[in-house]
């Protein structure tokens, strides 16, 4: 039986994640968090682990590491079959067979945006005050300004 966790459904028999249809960007940290209530489920906790993480760790306030899920044994993403890009973003999916986190689908082109040394920045503290904010865009724009008139 699977486990519906929207927009994904964890087959457990084939080690499958479908994703619903019309969805095409799938975040890290929401597939981690379904991933996480799934192997807790009634029909999850019979099986090996879907996933595990690692990141999030604090680095001073408002600044983590991101985060990294790794999709173990041959669990992987699956997209409905079409002409589109689906796009994994927000932190690092790894795992899944021969280290592929992705399974085929026909006509589907997936692109998973991945950094080797990404941080997340919250806004507890470790923003930008309204008047930073506001010299940082003036001077980007005299900046710009500049280079069309040397141009």
């Amino acid at each position: 039986m699977p486990y519906y966790s929207e927009p994904f459904t964890f087959k457990f028999d084939t080690s499958k994640i479908e994703i619903d249809a019309n969805v095409t960007e799938i975040d890290c940290s929401a597939l981690y968090d379904a991933a996480k209530l799934a192997q807790a489920s009634e029909e999850g906790i019979i099986y090996e682990r879907i996933a595990s993480g690692s990141g999030l760790d604090t680095l001073g306030q408002g600044v983590q590491t991101g985060l990294t899920v790794q999709l173990l044994g041959s669990w992987q993403l699956l997209f409905p079959s079409g002409n589109y890009i689906a796009t994994v973003a927000g932190g690092n999916l790894v795992g899944g067979p021969a280290g592929d986190p992705i399974a085929y689908s026909p006509g589907v082109q997936a692109l998973l945006i991945q950094s080797a040394n990404s941080t997340v920045v919250t806004g507890a503290g470790g923003g930008l005050t309204q008047e930073q904010n506001d010299l940082l865009v003036t001077a980007a724009k005299k900046s710009t300004l500049a280079a069309n008139l040397s141009a």
